[in-house]
């Protein structure tokens, strides 16, 4: 049996194909069908995950971890008694509580699934995921963009052919993509978004003007207390949610702190109107990703049939009128739950790879550009974002010394900002390739691979042409580096020929 899991930054969830052919999402154990993507150690040897663990977001928050999603693939640990647990290993937890719900609920062992991840997911995340899903004991067939999930989910209500723009904003993480549907087909012409911005980051505004009013207010400051931190972090969470369909929500804390008076309460109104104001910048951002989205993409607006919303914060009214803004009186599809059409769409996708239910043809992009540095320093690109995959590009190099024994290949992705100047970096890592022909600077001919899988995972080999030594990338490291030259290109030594 394969499963389709939506491993999301603040909520996940885990879905399969029924009886019926029809994807359907399976429950916890406390009946609900979001699991809270939080995980409390109680001592060194019980953990807790999801409904449990976020209850002790409060009282116990030094043990508890959150939105660990945001730090997938970077070297971030959580230390919780003098251990320290990586992104990876906190996201295999979640991972295998969520196998369990189904296991439970089929009475069968689930051994392979389907996750999605965010399309503009880079390297380093994406085999941070395939590896918490090897802790967990599960094997990951497919990794799945999470737009390209949600398109999935609406293929059945789509017309013979479309032109679909995906609008994937949840926890912490926000996704673009244009595809087009005929046939069967769904063909992805380019992705966007960023995974730096999402529902949690609307959640701390209000956080931070809750904070501030209470101050001026109360002349006490709650920035250095964890435990009404929290409080009004889950509260400030409610309200935003509440602001979806009313104008107007009040936020009441009893006993928040004791003053010098006794205890206090806090207890604040907050408008739509003021929570838009608060977020002025955040809305700026995603109408800016949208546009760039359209432009690496080369189509306009017209271009754009309908639009999907995916994700819980695609309910936020301000986020519906920047799309409404942008694309004027368009179809906008949202009768399939936000919160879940992505694990619906997974489920879909491993009913596909099972042979349960027909099959789908998916086209997906890169979402950012591949390549190496230069002995001078000099991003090299091999395959340009926006390509279709699986892929494979070559290139020749050569060496920069005479008599050299050894090249230092050093793999890069490179994620445009929008300005053409302005680029950010993701080391990917560097190896060797040695024996190489010893020969004058120039002479020898290496041949540089670069092969992205079916699941956007990129595989980088190098062949000396002339003795045959050849030898693999392994990823050692992470680093991150802005600008419009990428820097500390120490240890590289070949130049393109």
């Amino acid at each position: 049996m394969i499963v389709g899991i939506d491993l999301g930054t603040t909520n996940s969830l885990v879905a399969i194909i029924n009886r019926e052919g029809k994807p359907e999402i399976i429950i916890n154990e406390r009946g609900n069908r979001l699991t809270p993507s939080v995980v409390y150690f109680k001592n060194d040897q019980e953990v807790m995950v999801g409904e449990l663990a976020r209850s002790q977001l409060i009282l116990k928050a030094d043990r508890t971890i959150s939105c660990i999603k945001r730090y997938v693939g970077s070297d971030y640990q959580v230390h919780i008694s003098e251990r320290g647990y990586t992104p990876t290993e906190i996201s295999a937890l979640i991972l295998r509580k969520l196998v369990k719900y189904a296991q439970d609920y089929l009475g069968k062992t689930i051994e392979a699934a389907v996750v999605t991840v965010p399309a503009y997911f880079n390297d380093n995340q994406r085999q941070a995921t395939l590896k918490a899903g090897e802790l967990a004991g599960l094997k990951i067939l497919k990794l799945l963009n999470e737009p390209t999930a949600a398109a999935l989910a609406y293929s059945s209500e789509l017309e013979q052919k479309e032109h679909i723009m995906v609008l994937d904003i949840g926890g912490g993480t926000f996704d673009i993509t244009l595809m087009e549907y005929a046939d069967q087909v769904c063909r992805v012409i380019g992705s966007g978004g960023s995974t730096s911005l999402g529902g949690i980051d609307f959640d701390n505004r209000l956080r931070q003007y809750i904070l501030g009013t209470f101050q001026e207010s109360c002349e006490i400051d709650l920035s250095g207390d964890p435990i009404a931190l929290q409080q009004i972090q889950i509260n400030a969470e409610k309200a935003k949610v509440d602001l979806s369909s009313v104008n107007e929500c009040s936020i009441l804390i009893p006993y928040i702190t004791v003053g010098s008076s006794g205890p206090v309460h806090l207890n604040q109104s907050i408008f739509r109107d003021q929570f838009n104001h608060l977020c002025t910048d955040l809305f700026t951002d995603i109408r800016e990703l949208i546009i760039q989205t359209l432009l690496k993409a080369g189509v306009d607006v017209s271009w754009v049939d309908v639009v999907v919303l995916a994700g819980g914060s695609s309910r936020m009214p301000g986020f519906k009128d920047v799309v409404g803004e942008i694309f004027g009186p368009i179809e906008i599809r949202t009768e399939i739950n936000p919160d879940e059409v992505v694990a619906l769409g997974a489920a879909l996708e491993a009913g596909m790879l099972s042979g349960d239910i027909e099959d789908i043809q998916l086209n997906d992009v890169t979402t950012h550009t591949m390549g190496i540095e230069d002995d001078q320093g000099e991003f090299i690109p091999l395959i340009p974002a926006n390509t279709p995959y699986p892929v494979v590009e070559s290139q020749l190099f050569t060496t920069v010394q005479d008599q050299q024994e050894e090249v230092i290949i050093h793999i890069r992705q490179r994620e445009e900002l929008g300005d053409p100047s302005e680029w950010n970096y993701v080391s990917l890592g560097r190896f060797h390739l040695a024996g190489i022909q010893q020969a004058q600077a120039g002479e020898p001919n290496i041949l540089v691979t670069f092969e992205i899988d079916r699941n956007g995972i990129l595989n980088v080999s190098a062949l000396d042409l002339d003795t045959g030594r050849e030898n693999q990338v392994q990823i050692t490291e992470v680093s991150y580096c802005s600008g419009s030259q990428v820097s500390d290109s120490r240890g590289t030594n070949l130049i393109i020929i």
